[in-house]
């Protein structure tokens, strides 16, 4: 089965966010390169459907309040 492959713009639409965002959430290694700036779907498709549910509860909100202010710590 072939790994299907996003670009850095097509990742940003599916998970509603920046390219800049998504490029953030590779150094933070949420997310990993395949090939060149390419990601895999079925990983993006997974973190997509996680900040969904994030942003339905409104928790991601929250999160992103914090982290804004510099209060979250990368590991």
């Amino acid at each position: 089965m072939l790994q299907q492959l996003l670009s850095i713009t097509q990742t940003a639409e599916r998970l509603r966010v920046r390219p800049d965002y998504v490029r953030e959430l590779v150094r933070k290694k949420r997310l990993t390169f395949i090939h060149g700036e390419q990601l895999d779907a079925a990983q993006v498709e997974k973190l997509a459907k996680l900040m969904d549910k994030l942003r339905n509860n409104g928790i991601a909100t929250l999160v992103q309040i914090v982290d804004d202010k510099g209060e979250l710590e990368s590991e």
